[in-house]
């Protein structure tokens, strides 16, 4: 694919990837989280986002992956909006008030890498949970998108994702009759620098 040729020449001429690097100072501007649950048999997108979030940690510097690595975050879970305020309450205190201690999801960025992934971990329901992402820059926009999906049952939320489907029973139900609620959530973080 391009994404890998774009790779391969990036590791072949540092030279010139360190001098284009240096015209810039990487700094924190606006956090995004946005992210896609799914519903029906046929997985119907539901999307919405985090209104707020609060990161630490982030050094401005030159190099962008010591910027990143170490970066702490927390989401409050009451600024779920999803365009829907009956949703949005549903979702805060069906799903996340039945939670461990969420008031807040929080976590830490432990690796960015060259070749676009990286590790994090994600604490929520007591549970920390480590996990894979990808991630992309946006030079014109001067804007990384860091991209994960995480399923809500490896953070023991089962009986969350139950609660909150029985208050949507109607929503979650599809054409075929069938109640499906997934564990399944896309995220995307986008940061501006």
């Amino acid at each position: 694919s391009s994404v890998e040729e774009s790779n391969e020449k990036e590791i072949l001429s540092p030279e010139t990837n360190k001098e284009t690097n240096k015209e810039y100072t990487y700094t924190l501007g606006d956090v995004f989280v946005k992210w896609t649950a799914f519903k029906h048999s046929s997985k119907a997108q539901v999307g919405g986002q985090f209104k707020s979030a609060e990161v630490e940690g982030f050094t401005e510097g030159t190099d962008l992956y010591s910027c990143i690595t170490g970066v702490s975050f927390k989401i409050p879970v009451n600024s779920t909006s999803t365009n829907d305020t009956v949703r949005d309450y549903k979702i805060v205190n069906s799903f996340f008030n039945t939670m461990v201690d969420t008031d807040s999801i929080s976590g830490k960025i432990l690796s960015i890498d060259e070749n676009g992934s990286g590790k994090l971990v994600i604490n929520m329901n007591g549970l920390e949970v480590e996990k894979q992402y990808k991630w992309e820059m946006d030079q014109t926009n001067k804007e990384i998108y860091l991209k994960t999906s995480i399923d809500v049952l490896n953070w023991g939320a089962q009986s969350s994702l139950n609660a909150l489907n029985e208050v949507c029973l109607e929503q979650h139900t599809g054409p075929d009759g069938k109640n499906v609620l997934w564990p399944n959530v896309d995220i995307t973080v986008i940061v501006d620098l």
